[in-house]
């Protein structure tokens, strides 16, 4: 193979391996790909390179292949999933999904969270509901506004003051901090029973990250899961497998991490 068709599949393979990447780091921007894509593209050039992005592009084929024909997908997603029946709790903490910096509004996730803890709220097991008061770099968008300043704002436009008393969780950057905060919360105001609201596949790492972070507390930590928006959780689709694929991927990884350090 000459060298110039070498480096011309070798700019393919790379490009095609960029999911991979997105997969691993949702929050890559254009430019940060476009340097992996290059690094790629000039690694290929180079035999032993090219090999290297050969073989990752085979395992990639053959890792999609057993995604979309196995049950792989459905036994991690129903792993994942920790979801237990509500009860009377002193309060409901609904943790933070994504934003849409550009258009300042909540994403799919963080929607059907909250509305989740409002429905819990509305039907009495508890009078108040925490958010979580995030910072524009966990999105790496100097844009975003607060999520949960903005889904506080939503409460107050639904309910005005007939709502829920809203307690925000500040400066909020993981899982793990959320968990460390209403820890404290509990402690100064003395809860006892927590509703734990997130997304299903997140479940299983919240409810462990909020156990280990209440220590020896006598706090309840109820894992209640919200609606999925991003795909049909029964994956009998293909689409909703690949859909699935993302959170399943970064919640793997976050349970290893969380486990790593200690954190569950």
């Amino acid at each position: 193979m000459s060298p110039a068709h070498r480096l011309g599949l070798a700019a393919l393979l790379s490009a095609l391996l960029l999911p991979v990447a997105l997969q691993l780091h949702t929050e890559l921007s254009f430019v940060e790909l476009g340097l992996l894509w290059l690094a790629g593209t000039l690694a290929g050039a180079w035999p032993p390179g090219f090999r290297l992005l050969l073989g990752g592009a085979g395992l990639v084929a053959v890792f999609l292949a057993l995604w979309l024909f196995s049950p792989l997908p459905k036994s991690l997603v129903d792993y994942l999933r920790v979801d237990q029946a509500p009860r009377a709790a002193d309060a409901i903490v609904i943790l933070g999904g994504g934003m849409q910096c550009g258009t300042r509004e909540l994403e799919a996730s963080s929607m059907a969270r909250m509305l989740r803890g409002l429905e819990l709220w509305r039907a009495g097991y508890a009078p108040r509901i925490t958010l979580t008061d995030t910072v524009s770099e966990i999105f790496g968008d100097s844009r975003c506004p607060s999520l949960g300043l903005t889904a506080s704002a939503q409460v107050r436009a639904l309910y005005g003051g007939a709502g829920p008393e809203v307690v925000l969780l500040p400066q909020m950057y993981t899982t793990r901090t959320e968990a460390e905060a209403t820890a404290r919360l509990a402690r100064e105001r003395g809860w006892k029973t927590l509703l734990v609201v997130t997304s299903p596949t997140h479940t299983r790492r919240t409810v462990a990250t909020f156990r280990n972070a209440a220590g020896g507390q006598p706090v309840e930590m109820v894992s209640v899961a919200s609606s999925e928006p991003r795909f049909d959780s029964t994956l009998w689709k293909p689409r909703d497998r690949l859909l699935a694929l993302p959170a399943v991927t970064r919640e793997l990884l976050g349970l290893l991490t969380y486990r790593l350090r200690g954190w569950l």
